[in-house]
């Protein structure tokens, strides 16, 4: 909360709301991970995807795994639950699709959060909790808090 802006008060921080910015990701690795075996399960083409082995570029080291992201980025007023529901949309609902890949690679939904001030947030609603769920992806939220400068 902040109080009127005056010549002897100043706003030390906005408190509350959501976050400016975020980025979701539906992201499968393993060790013997093929891009293309994955898109064709999936019917969707990855946003980035490589084989363990490959390499960044000619001076980086090889990736230890293999990887298939797909990624979706959103500023305010995009929340990240809006973001989440559009990559499911891309995604099969079919739970057996998510079973065999479950069973031969590790599955997460990643959330990006940028944010200024205090106390920024977002919800996952039931459904796509359970969407998540059902997939039998592990969710993993990285926070990144910025002060009015770094902004």
């Amino acid at each position: 909360m902040t109080e009127p802006a005056g010549p002897k008060s100043k706003i030390v921080a906005e408190v509350g709301g959501q976050p400016e910015e975020s980025g979701v990701c539906v992201a499968l690795y393993g060790d013997d991970l093929d891009p293309d075996d994955v898109t064709e399960r999936l019917g969707c083409k990855p946003t980035s995807s490589h084989r363990r082995g490959d390499r960044k570029g000619p001076q980086s080291p090889p990736y230890p795994r293999g990887a298939w992201l797909l990624t979706l980025r959103g500023e305010i007023p995009t929340a990240p639950e809006q973001l989440i529901r559009r990559l499911l949309l891309r995604l099969p609902s079919d739970e057996r699709v998510w079973r065999d890949l479950c069973s031969r690679f590790e599955i997460q939904v990643r959330i990006a959060v940028h944010f200024t001030g205090w106390n920024k947030g977002f919800s996952l609603p039931a459904d796509v909790a359970a969407a998540v769920a059902r997939m039998q992806a592990s969710v993993v939220i990285d926070l990144y808090a910025y002060d009015d400068q770094d902004a």
